[in-house]
């Protein structure tokens, strides 16, 4: 069946809330500096495979309104973990909510109209949500033979900040962040396959609240219609090879 999209659609035609012109597309955070070559290859990889998708589902015509942010500072960046891509974005956020309204008038009804959630909570998944690439995803994309290809991790902004003492924590070994065993436990990100993105995109665009439904604490990840271990996928083809 094809995806048709039309979250996507629906905010590139949002006048009444969004200036005219608006890109769509996740923020991505480079956090490993080890592999300038498998770092340009993946944002290749990530553009193609945007492409192909739109191709399969006959919405080309949504290519032209997209567009990555980059984040590509190693002096910011290098070994970020996701609560230091967290305090960026949720900066970059901020500083962007008064750029991309139609007005001031609407920021202050979003601000004041929310019911305790952050203003930009229903303007979609540019500014819920974002793409970063640590050494594993980069590992990945040599190693893993998921039928989804490789991976990186998203990340919601509204999952919430810890403070310097709570980021302290001891990530239990079976897991790839969290302390408890409990496959439930929310660890505020995850991994997708780079051939999904534009189906998680339209999916969060619709509604931020999709992503509780969706979770699966990492290294666990949709493969097609399956629930894979990624780094049990990577130990087993390094091992291979």
């Amino acid at each position: 069946m094809l995806s048709n999209y039309k979250s996507i659609d629906t905010f590139l035609s949002n006048h009444y809330t969004f200036k005219r012109g608006l890109p769509w597309g996740f923020a991505i955070y480079r956090c490993s500096y080890k592999d300038d070559s498998a770092w340009n290859r993946l944002l290749q990889h990530l553009e193609e495979r945007i492409k192909t998708d739109l191709e399969y589902n006959k919405r080309m015509d949504l290519l032209p309104h997209h567009q990555f942010v980059i984040n590509d500072d190693v002096n910011k960046f290098n070994g970020a973990t996701s609560h230091d891509i967290r305090d960026h974005f949720n900066t970059w956020v901020k500083d962007q909510l008064p750029q991309v309204v139609a007005s001031p008038d609407v920021l202050e009804h979003l601000q004041s109209s929310n019911r305790g959630l952050a203003p930009e909570y229903y303007l979609g998944a540019r500014w819920n949500f974002c793409l970063f690439v640590d050494d594993f995803c980069l590992d990945a994309l040599e190693h893993i033979d998921s039928i989804n290809g490789p991976v990186v991790k998203i990340l919601s902004k509204q999952w919430g900040n810890l403070s310097p003492e709570e980021r302290k924590y001891q990530i239990h070994p079976d897991w790839h962040d969290g302390e408890t065993d409990d496959e439930l436990e929310m660890v505020g990100w995850m991994y997708i396959p780079t051939c999904e993105c534009v189906w998680w995109y339209d999916l969060l665009e619709d509604q931020t609240a999709h992503w509780d439904g969706f979770y699966l604490r990492p290294p666990q990840l949709f493969d097609g219609c399956n629930i894979v271990d990624v780094g049990k996928d990577l130990a087993r083809i390094r091992y291979q090879s």
